[in-house]
């Protein structure tokens, strides 16, 4: 492979400039497995936003995550829900984002929820910020701010925003969760669970379930016939272009009954999945050492 081809896949893969695929490369001296893990500490252009929102005379409250990225000023994510139920503004926006997001999916579920005015506000406050984003000269928690209360103008609204700068590693690579813990709160506020009917991938040459034990890594798909069940599948990684996908699941319990077995299995820490596996079944268990070097280092 040429110099050219490695300064090539490096900008493809982590979608860096050259300038900058250079420079990681000149740092891990032409080591494309290095440099690979240089770029994602380099390239420190992407911002979430964590907010949260009130409208006082209409007791009306809201949380709202964006992540953008900085350099084409393109929203990378974006959620939001509102709800009659002044609990979900106790949760804290010090969280990291990706458990602030999560929050913002439980609290739409619970009551209290203002489903069809999410959901409506949704889409066109996201075309609103992103073409203002567009035309920004400089993109911050005062910025975002602004454009929000313009849009909903002439309404009154109290916006708290705190952001967050990420590297390209921090934001591919999704945080750690206790497998014990049951809320997603800083302020012990507990949003609930979803539990998913799911099945778990069988192997005839894997590991017997009588002897799957908690933290084993297995593939599930989600079999959950409601409604909600392919916007929680879209959230967790488990649906793209409208097909279903296994998606890799710890092992939070497994519990004997009825003379087979119930997998119960954490996606995050507030959507769990329950598999009904017969007693002779083998599973697939995915072991961390047979994971491609570059899956490990940026798992996308």
């Amino acid at each position: 492979m040429t110099e050219k081809d490695y300064f090539q896949l490096l900008m493809e893969e982590t979608g860096c400039k050259r300038s900058e695929a250079e420079l990681a490369l000149s740092l891990s001296n032409n080591n494309l497995e290095k440099a690979i893990i240089a770029i994602g500490f380099i390239l420190k252009f992407i911002t979430t936003f964590k907010i949260k929102i009130i409208f006082p005379k209409e007791n009306i409250y809201g949380l709202m995550h964006i992540v953008i990225n900085m350099k084409t000023s393109e929203i990378v994510r974006f959620s939001i829900t509102f709800s009659r139920n002044p609990a979900i503004y106790e949760i804290a926006t010090s969280m990291d984002w990706f458990s602030y997001e999560k929050a913002i999916f439980s609290a739409r579920l619970n009551s209290g929820a203002m489903e069809i005015y999410t959901k409506e506000t949704e889409e066109n406050l996201k075309i609103y910020i992103q073409k203002v984003l567009k035309e920004a000269i400089i993109i911050s928690p005062e910025e975002i701010s602004s454009i929000m209360k313009n849009f909903f103008y002439p309404t009154e609204v109290f916006i708290e925003i705190e952001n967050e700068e990420l590297n390209l590693t921090q934001f591919k690579k999704l945080p750690d969760y206790n497998l014990k813990q049951n809320s997603i709160s800083s302020l012990d506020y507990d949003l609930g669970f979803i539990e998913l009917d799911v099945k778990i991938l069988k192997d005839n040459n894997g590991k017997p379930v009588k002897k799957i034990v908690e933290g084993d890594t297995v593939l599930s798909t989600i079999i959950d016939e409601r409604d909600l069940t392919h916007y929680i599948a879209h959230l967790i990684g488990g649906i793209e272009d409208g097909n279903m996908y296994p998606v890799p699941a710890i092992v939070k319990k497994v519990a004997y009954k009825n003379d087979d077995f119930e997998v119960y299995l954490n996606y995050t820490p507030s959507i769990i999945g329950l598999a009904k596996v017969k007693s002779d079944t083998k599973i697939k268990v995915l072991e961390p050492k047979h994971q491609l070097w570059w899956k490990k280092i940026l798992p996308w």
